[in-house]
């Protein structure tokens, strides 16, 4: 009997034990916190099942490679707009996923080239793709012997080689709610159950409809599916399913652009891709009784921090000029000669919070302010109708001291065939608070004020030192080191969660009055 008893305490202490080694694993997953300059890489690699990593707004240049299970990676913000991953090598995805049950959500994802993507899965299951920003790669999303993976709410545009990508033997997929905007958007090898929308449901989409059902399918000349379809009854679902190129797939319930003036912002939780009325921060120089103003551009209104409009009227070797009186942008005024007579026409400027959601290259020197200029339909600024442009804009002297930037390096930046120019500029005047610049565009519409921190005298004037402000705006540069610093904090922190000490300790307990009770 005492054998038994014995052979019974051993059990119970046993079973103890085992509680204990099992709760050890209880409070262990954590949120690991990422900055600008740290590393996603680390992150990833210190992580355990059911962590979560969280991205601090800001740019991340690295090629992510993701193969451990239940994980989130998401921006803290959930807005892809400020949350950018910038592939470190084109010739890589920037994100790989090899895991199951991973959830990537709200992030930008940009600058993978030629046949690599944005996001590539490689024999994953059941992971989560949502609200990210997916631009300017050679695939948007490539699919690989991938299983049971949800593509929602997500903006998939500008890749060069394909939008989606999905292999034969990538089954049970379910891709839906998503905008799709490449010259190809979808290269579907069928597989076995895959899904391009879902039942139609009552529910705000992603183009501002009021039904879920497939995704939006547009082309960038704006002759998609999507763009040019009938919807009879007006609920944002196309009368007709889009059937893919060479596939026997199909989005049975595609989307629609619902009827101006209804039409909203496309919206995935914070981001926005198409144009919409302004805010109060919006100015006309001129009369605007009458409705000449043309809202031409396409840059999504969320991006956009303030903008001025000016009128005036083009006539044949006439200079022209647009004054900026109103002081909501970063730009004082706007000169050229004309080529031909158009009449009134409006110029638009936009101070943006970010880099052009049009515009995917980064620029490596600090950047004051990112602007758009639009002239008339945004397709009369050519070298073929106007000459001798000039822009005069203005940099805060605070924001020189701020960033110890001598004012001898501000440039002006303007895009074009896929790379940023530099220009040079003129200082032209200043007052108690801005200096100005005068500079000779050779493209529009997009711009970037950009300076270099020096050495020696810095900032605010040409004979003198001012103080202190802040720009706005995505800075995609590299700092040349990967500071894992704030990452191992966080693991640390991780490592010595208060939940795992209080189970701990209470199983240790548990383990003491067992053996105690049972101590013959």
């Amino acid at each position: 009997m005492y054998r038994g008893i014995k052979l019974s305490r051993l059990i119970i202490l046993l079973a103890a034990f085992f509680l204990l080694t099992l709760c050890s694993g209880i409070g262990t997953a954590a949120e690991i916190y990422v900055q600008p300059g740290d590393s996603i890489q680390t992150a990833v690699d210190n992580s355990v099942s059911g962590d979560v990593i969280l991205l601090k707004p800001g740019t991340y240049t690295e090629n992510v490679n993701v193969n451990k299970d239940n994980l989130v990676i998401s921006s803290e913000s959930g807005n892809p707009d400020d949350t950018i991953i910038v592939a470190a090598s084109s010739s890589d995805h920037v994100i790989t996923l090899q895991a199951n049950n991973v959830e990537i959500s709200g992030l930008g994802i940009t600058g993978a080239m030629d046949s690599y993507a944005g996001i590539y899965l490689s024999e994953c299951n059941n992971c989560v793709l949502e609200y990210n920003k997916i631009l300017n790669n050679g695939y948007g999303v490539y699919l690989l012997l991938s299983k049971g993976n949800t593509l929602s709410s997500n903006v998939i545009s500008s890749n060069g080689v394909s939008g989606l990508f999905v292999c034969p033997r990538s089954d049970n997929n379910l891709v839906f709610n998503n905008y799709f905007n490449n010259t190809v958007n979808a290269n579907i090898k069928n597989g076995a159950g895959n899904a391009y929308n879902i039942m139609k449901t009552e529910g705000v989409n992603i183009v501002g409809g009021p039904c879920l059902g497939g995704n939006f399918w547009a082309e960038p000349d704006g002759t998609g599916f999507s763009e040019t379809a009938v919807d009879a009854n007006e609920d944002g679902i196309a009368d007709f399913a889009y059937r893919f190129a060479d596939s026997i797939c199909s989005d049975e319930l595609p989307l629609v652009s619902v009827p101006e003036p209804e039409k909203p912002i496309l919206s995935v939780t914070g981001f926005q891709i198409d144009n919409t009325s302004r805010n109060n921060s919006t100015s006309i120089n001129e009369d605007n009784s009458d409705e000449s103003t043309t809202d031409v551009s396409p840059e999504p209104a969320r991006n956009v921090e303030s903008e001025e409009i000016s009128e005036t009227f083009i006539t044949d070797d006439k200079e022209v000029k647009f004054d900026f009186e109103r002081n909501e942008t970063c730009v004082a005024y706007l000169t050229f000669n004309s080529k031909k007579t158009v009449g009134k026409t409006t110029a638009v400027v936009e101070m943006l919070k970010a880099n052009s959601s049009l515009v995917s290259e980064p620029l490596s020197d600090e950047v004051y302010r990112y602007f758009n200029i639009w002239i008339g339909d945004g397709e009369y600024a050519t070298p073929a109708n106007i000459e001798n442009p000039v822009v005069c804009f203005k940099v805060e002297k605070s924001w020189l001291e701020d960033k110890n930037i001598n004012w001898n390096s501000i440039k002006l930046n303007t895009y074009s065939a896929g790379e940023w120019k530099e220009l040079p500029v003129n200082l032209t005047g200043e007052d108690n608070n801005f200096l100005y610049f005068t500079a000779q565009p050779l493209e529009f519409p997009f711009f970037a004020i950009t300076g270099k921190s020096e050495g020696g005298i810095v900032g605010g004037s040409a004979d003198s030192q001012p103080s202190g402000s802040d720009a706005r705006g995505f800075n995609v540069e590299n700092s040349g080191t990967i500071n894992n610093a704030n990452v191992e904090i966080a693991l640390e922190k991780k490592a010595t969660a208060p939940g795992f000490e209080t189970i701990y300790g209470l199983s240790s307990l548990l383990v003491l009055f067992l053996y105690r009770k049972m101590k013959p």
